[in-house]
């Protein structure tokens, strides 16, 4: 799997999730999605062209995803209304997919690079 995948995956996810919310959130949580959005895409577009360090961008990128989300109460809640709805539901799986598992497996993918580097 190519390192930017996981980075692709998350800005999806991301995207299904900002529009699943429009007119339901704050404007401002919507622009912070919006920038989220850029910022991956960015990362991503960087990394698959090679650029130095852009690899380690996405690492910091993943690192802030899982603690800014971690950290945030409104998404802890969230995810206690799991189950509640199907829309709540729909919602919490993509939030757990972009905020913990792509970031995850980014990480993982780049330590693991960054342990075995291709010569």
């Amino acid at each position: 799997m190519k390192l930017y995948f996981p980075i692709l995956a998350s800005d999806v996810t991301i995207i299904l999730g900002t529009i699943l919310l429009l007119n339901k959130v704050p404007f401002l949580i919507t622009v912070g999605s919006i920038i989220d959005i850029v910022l991956l895409t960015i990362a991503a577009y960087l990394i698959y062209k090679g650029i130095k360090y852009s690899d380690v961008l996405g690492f910091v990128l993943s690192i802030i995803q899982i603690l800014g989300n971690s950290t945030d109460p409104v998404h802890l809640r969230a995810l206690n209304e799991f189950g509640t709805t199907l829309y709540l539901s729909i919602l919490d799986i993509l939030m757990v997919l972009s905020f913990y598992v792509f970031p995850l497996t980014y990480i993982t993918m780049f330590l693991i690079k960054r342990k075995n580097p291709v010569t």
